[in-house]
């Protein structure tokens, strides 16, 4: 293929490869190289001298003075005023270190989201702060360009009202706002104040806009103390008449966080609260640990209880018991034991067995069943039985099942006539083998009309079908009742249930 000279035109073979041109002679190499030189030069400058005006404006609109840079610092601090607590919605502490925990803790369940209108609108609120503040910060980095303090104050008033108008919804859909939220109005009102001081002209009709904006925007901030909050609905009691009433519920005791309202130390108090209210005669519980019994003891001085540690935890908060209590007033204490349901029940231990493929395993952890024995002027003796079946092996759950009924069978044979009552987590539903060992010796009185999932993992997933906590006996039982008071705060990651017995 030919070229062509620079200079003169003429077409030079491909095969040429002379330095200077056949037709005129000129240096092919170094024509005009100054001209292009000086012209490359040109074109650099312009492209460094638009570079420097690109920083001297992000300067300017960033760092140019100590309310610059107190402005960009603002920009950020929505990130930090979201990790105090922002709502109460969906019956816990919304805050965005709560709702990332949540995510680690239990994965993300958009259905379960959906569920409460005032959680969704909560998370959908610190989702928006995110997006919209990054949209301001990166509307400041041009805030000295023309029509910058336009940008900047559209962009700030667009984020204010998304809050505010995200936080009515919250409190609409049955939400609370806390402080968090009033934080974040705060910093959005100090915001615009400094755009208008951050601009270059200062104009008195902005300075106007912004001073009102905001005003307006602090006495909203101020929501969370003049908004009266929902008034709490009491838990409904299971009705009060001359029969036992009988509780099972698991406390999750060593579960929980602050984040998002769940800590042991919150929710011992609700539970004490609901228990005034409900009045159970005998009470059984799963995940109980020594922090909540000793707690539960001193408040609850009307009751006995009974509770050995299963052993084989990681830690004594972790240190899991299947607790018993019973109204003193009502009963009398003639016996009681604990038995782990392994193949060594009489000492602490571990069930273990060989898998589908003839490999060594174990349940997932120590499992006990824990009872007493008592007396009762109108109903005679009354065996008392708590377990917590074990989850991660229906090898497991099954074994278990069958040593409590071996063991209901020995106590039977001791104490002629007398009647049982056994509560607890059985980790297993209606359909399995467990559940069909236990129910042939004891009925169940979940009400089929009634019954639901127990198991609400504090909201984070969509609730079981199907309960997961039973209370069986041989008693004849009546008013089956889901224990699902929370409108103060979830009390466990599972409902209770309660029963009359007769």
């Amino acid at each position: 293929m030919s070229s062509i000279c620079p200079k003169c035109g003429g077409k030079i073979k491909a095969t040429y490869l002379k330095q200077n041109c056949p037709h005129c002679g000129v240096n092919l190499l170094y024509y005009k190289l100054d001209e292009q030189l000086e012209k490359d030069a040109l074109q650099a400058q312009k492209e460094v001298d638009a570079v420097n005006k690109f920083v001297g404006l992000i300067k300017d609109s960033a760092v140019k003075t100590p309310l610059h840079i107190i402005r960009l610092i603002l920009f950020f601090t929505p990130l930090a005023s979201m990790c105090l607590p922002m709502y109460v919605a969906g019956h816990k502490k919304v805050s965005l270190i709560g709702f990332i925990m949540s995510i680690i803790n239990h994965g993300f369940d958009f259905n379960a989201l959906l569920l409460d209108k005032g959680y969704f609108f909560a998370v959908l609120s610190m989702v928006c702060i995110i997006l919209l503040s990054l949209a301001v910060i990166i509307s400041s980095l041009f805030s000295a360009g023309k029509k910058g303090f336009a940008r900047n104050m559209v962009f700030s008033i667009i984020n204010t009202a998304s809050l505010i108008t995200l936080g009515a919804l919250v409190f609409a859909g049955g939400g609370q706002l806390k402080i968090g939220f009033a934080v974040t109005l705060i910093i959005y009102a100090v915001e615009i104040l400094l755009h208008y001081f951050c601009d270059s002209e200062k104009k008195k009709s902005r300075k106007v806009l912004c001073l009102a904006l905001s005003i307006i925007v602090v006495i909203i901030s101020a929501s969370p103390l003049i908004i009266p909050v929902n008034s709490a609905v009491e838990p409904y009691p299971i009705p009060s008449s001359d029969e036992i009433k009988a509780v099972t519920f698991n406390l999750a005791g060593p579960w929980g966080t602050p984040f998002d309202g769940t800590s042991d130390k919150e929710r011992v108090v609700r539970f004490k609260k609901y228990m005034k209210a409900v009045s159970p005669d005998l009470l059984g519980t799963q995940e109980l640990n020594s922090f909540w019994l000793d707690t539960l003891k001193k408040s609850m001085k009307e009751y006995d209880s009974y509770a050995v540690k299963r052993g084989g935890d990681d830690s004594e908060k972790t240190s899991e018991m299947n607790g018993v209590f019973w109204k003193k007033d009502k009963f009398t204490l003639i016996d009681k034991k604990t038995f782990w349901l392994s193949q060594t029940p009489d000492k602490e231990s571990r069930f273990k067995y060989k898998d589908e493929e003839g490999k060594d395993a174990e349940a997932g952890c120590n499992r006990v069943c824990t009872y007493v024995i008592l007396d009762s002027a109108q109903y005679g003796k009354i065996l008392f039985m708590n377990t917590h079946l074990d989850n991660t092996s229906e090898e497991a759950c099954d074994f278990g099942a069958k040593l409590i009924v071996d063991e209901i069978a020995k106590v039977k044979e001791k104490y002629k006539g007398i009647n049982v009552i056994l509560t607890g987590d059985f980790n297993s539903t209606s359909d399995s083998k467990a559940y069909q060992t236990i129910t042939a010796v004891l009925k169940d009185t979940t009400d089929s009309i009634e019954e639901r999932g127990t198991y609400q993992e504090w909201g984070y997933k969509t609730p079981d079908e199907k309960p997961i906590d039973f209370i069986f006996t041989s008693f004849s039982s009546s008013e089956y009742t889901v224990l699902d008071y929370i409108e103060e705060g979830y009390i466990s990651d599972h409902y209770g249930v309660g029963v009359l017995v007769k």
